[in-house]
């Protein structure tokens, strides 16, 4: 089908409203404190279920841009971040807000998630095709490697590496139950008839990321608002402010894009190097922190950018980078599509189709942000608690129903909200569970028709040249993580 065709079909059809729905509600759930991009795409991934493909992946991916790029209201307006991708706005933005400068902050801020994004989109458009053709190439013996390289790689990036790693050996555990991916044979230690199948993924998902937030809110003051109220008029950014901020968009989307691309990394990381390279770029550095707009540039820039860099290992090698993508993974699955380098053959209007889906989310998203988001962000941000989290805990339930119309999946998913709301307790990231609960069974079948392929030999694991690189890579990152703590020890 040719592009025109694909782009008339969007257009015309109620994929459109489905992208303009899934981007303002991630621009809603991004500005409030607490509710985030991965909040709002784990909301709407059951509801998808039973859309097209397309209209339903691509509602997933105008809740991610979306929900990263409402981060920016918040982090100005009253200097507590949106999202944590949003951390470093608050530097500059509230500051700029205290001066009465609040409006051109957002304006800037909307402008630099609209730039960042494309830039990270005209790179995801050239890079995943030819990374998907690289990756052609790959045997059982390279995916088991990259696997085991994503696995580290979150490991080692989010948070203690050793808790990491007992999470990730425990996902891995939980993604061998069900039927044997080989010989079909049933495996179920516990012996519950709902886990006949495996634990499944989404309600799994919903409970770790949605309900043990809803734990962790019930805590605290339910009667009190989630913010102060706060006022604020819409602006767009100057020829002056554009002029001065070039280089800083495009160096600050280029370090979002290549951060992006590397697997567990996310956009908090992108944003404190883009927000350093930007103060040390600066003729007044001593600004920075004081009300410096090109802090929020910097920071928002970079944020967006990590978006179109982490869907090209996801698209391209079936690889989340962050948390969100793993989410997109489990809807690109839910509904019988396996990201990867056959992605780009067998199903290429999929992939244009969703490419245009970015595009026009995205400019959904600026036009939203300056015009009718300006208006309903002080409302919305002075919700009460009370009010919110029992809409949250019945979507949700709603949401986990939906997949599979069981009972057994809301029981799934309120177990797996315990869980995550004691593994928050106790430090321990949930993205490596959420990882190796999606990938945990491709990965046993790789490693497994590996052996066959080789009559159990596991050197090719290492020998083939694209494996011994990935290998080599996961060793270096093991290196890079545990070196800072063997010097602390050393002390």
């Amino acid at each position: 089908m040719e592009f025109s065709s694909i782009l008339s079909e969007i257009l015309l059809s109620p994929t459109l409203i489905y992208i303009l729905v899934g981007t303002v509600l991630g621009v809603i759930f991004g500005a409030i404190p607490g509710l985030t991009a991965t909040l709002a795409v784990v909301m709407l991934l059951p509801l998808t279920y039973g859309m097209d493909p397309l209209a339903g992946i691509a509602t997933l991916l105008a809740a991610y841009i979306g929900g990263i790029s409402g981060g920016v209201v918040a982090s100005v307006l009253i200097g507590m971040p949106g999202t944590p991708s949003s951390v470093t706005t608050v530097f500059d933005g509230y500051p700029l807000a205290k001066q009465g400068l609040g409006s051109r902050a957002l304006g800037m801020g909307a402008m630099s998630n609209l730039i960042g994004s494309l830039i990270s989109f005209v790179f995801l458009v050239l890079l995943a095709p030819q990374l998907a053709n690289f990756a052609l190439k790959f045997t059982p013996f390279e995916y088991t490697m990259v696997m085991i390289f994503a696995f580290i790689m979150v490991a080692g990036l989010t948070g203690d590496f050793f808790k990491s790693m007992i999470v990730t050996i425990f996902g891995l555990i939980l993604a061998s139950w069900g039927y044997d991916p080989i010989n079909a044979a049933e495996r179920n230690p516990l012996g519950l008839e709902f886990l006949s199948n495996g634990v499944p993924a989404v309600p799994a998902m919903i409970g770790l990321f949605v309900i043990s937030r809803v734990f962790v809110e019930l805590e605290t003051d339910q009667g009190a608002p989630i913010i102060p109220k706060s006022k604020s008029k819409r602006v767009f950014p100057t020829l002056q402010d554009m002029k001065e901020s070039t280089s800083n968009f495009f160096r600050s989307g280029l370090i979002g894009t290549v951060i992006g691309i590397l697997p567990g990394i996310g956009s908090s990381l992108a944003t404190f190097v883009a927000y350093d390279q930007a103060k040390k770029a600066s003729k007044n550095p001593e600004t920075f922190g004081k009300g410096n707009i090109q802090g929020v540039v910097a920071s928002e820039t970079s944020n967006n950018a990590v978006i179109g860099g982490a869907m090209i290992p996801l698209l391209a090698l079936g690889i989340p980078g962050d948390g969100v993508t793993a989410l997109l993974l489990g809807g690109l699955q839910m509904h019988g599509l396996q990201p990867g380098p056959l992605l780009f053959s067998n199903q290429p209007d999929f992939l244009t189709g969703l490419f245009i889906a970015f595009f026009i989310s995205v400019i959904i998203m600026y036009l939203f942000m300056t015009t009718i988001g300006a208006k309903i962000f002080p409302f919305l941000l002075s919700a009460k608690k009370v009010y919110l989290l029992p809409i949250v805990l019945v979507m949700s339930i709603a949401g986990s129903y939906n997949i599979g119309f069981r009972v057994e999946d809301v029981w799934i998913m309120a177990i797996f909200g315990v869980i995550g709301y004691f593994m928050d307790k106790w430090n321990f990231s949930t993205l490596p569970l959420v990882i190796t609960l999606l990938l945990g069974a491709s990965f046993e079948k790789y490693v497994r028709n590996g052996l066959i392929q080789s009559g159990g030999d596991i050197t090719p694991f290492f020998t083939r040249p694209i494996a011994l690189l990935f290998f080599v890579l996961t060793i270096l990152t093991v290196v890079f993580v545990l070196k800072p703590k063997k010097k602390l020890k050393n002390v």
